[in-house]
């Protein structure tokens, strides 16, 4: 969707709230029309609540208030992550959400209020300079967006004054193209940025207990104590030979992928406790139960809201994977 150009859009000031007006002055509280939309037809509000505003936290990196949830937190969370991964590494302070004000010198809402935009370390790459990214990280950035398939935007394409810190939603509400990249994103397959742990004797921790109440779930008979030591190797070798792997007794991708078992609401077991046992080490704390009910879901679709997956709530291949790495 073309849109027009977001010029004179804003300063470089964040807050977290108000209309940023010439000369840094911060007017909190700026009134506005009811039923308000921000520039990309999104539903903005004051109230962070009202539209559904959630936490956004990558690789340890927080964007302050946060973006709006669901199928935009997905896409967001996947454009932030990638920018980490194979752009450049994120900063705080100067990561950026939801933040309701309008555009400066003009009367329309920011994409910002209305939780659909997130800046990438604004100090590095401040409001109207040109070319504060290297021609590799800019043919990074190229590929995120086509992943994308128009459905995010980046101020560094702007005609008017450049925004390079600036990613957001290009499209309204409901657009056809939203549902297929955020299924792309959360797919039984991970996303291409997506990699699996390498686990192996000598390990401990969580993903060595993962590993152990996986191998349970799979048939093998062991002692769940967080230690990679013989026995465990033992048992990852027959498991590896039963799958036709090589047996080396590491857990690499290809064993991983055949060791981990989908898990979601109604489930139950070994691989269930692994799920639970590895959101609560990713800091979503539950009861290792065994059984898949209303907390875990809940748990788990926080978990993958975070990284950008599709918060569906099922633990399957791209989830195991965010979960392990």
């Amino acid at each position: 969707m073309t849109q027009t150009p977001d010029v004179g859009r804003r300063s470089l000031l964040r807050g977290a709230g108000g209309i940023v007006l010439g000369g840094g002055l911060v007017v909190a509280g700026a009134s506005a029309a009811h039923a308000a939309t921000s520039q990309n037809g999104w539903p903005a509000s004051s109230s962070p609540s009202a539209i559904g505003i959630t936490g956004l936290t990558v690789s340890g990196h927080t964007f302050p208030a946060g973006v709006r949830g669901g199928q935009v937190h997905t896409v967001l969370g996947y454009v932030a992550r990638r920018f980490h991964s194979e752009v450049e590494a994120l900063a705080n302070p100067g990561c950026w959400g939801y933040n309701y004000r309008v555009i400066s010198g003009s009367t329309s809402f920011s994409n910002h209020a209305s939780g659909t935009a997130i800046d990438c370390n604004a100090p590095r790459h401040p409001l109207g300079a040109s070319g504060t990214f290297s021609s590799a990280q800019v043919s990074r950035i190229r590929s995120i967006l086509s992943y994308c398939n128009g459905v995010v935007r980046w101020g560094g394409d702007y005609s008017g004054r450049k925004d390079e810190m600036h990613f957001e939603i290009n499209v309204r509400p409901g657009d056809s193209r939203i549902a297929p990249l955020v299924a792309k994103i959360g797919g039984s397959t991970p996303p291409p940025t997506t990699t699996w742990s390498t686990v192996k004797s000598g390990a401990t921790g969580f993903r060595v207990t993962a590993i152990q109440h996986l191998l349970r779930a799979r048939g093998q008979s062991l002692t769940v104590d967080g230690v990679f030591g013989a026995v465990t190797v033992s048992k990852v070798k027959a498991f590896q030979t039963s799958r036709g792997l090589l047996a080396d007794g590491v857990v690499g991708p290809k064993t991983w992928a055949a060791l981990i078992i989908t898990v979601k609401s109604g489930s139950s077991g070994q691989a269930v406790v692994a799920a639970q046992k590895a959101l609560t080490a990713r800091g979503y704390t539950l009861t290792a139960d065994g059984i898949f009910g209303a907390t875990t879901a809940s748990k788990a679709k926080a978990f993958q809201a975070s990284r950008g997956l599709l918060a569906d709530g099922i633990v399957g291949s791209a989830t195991w994977a965010k979960l392990t790495i």
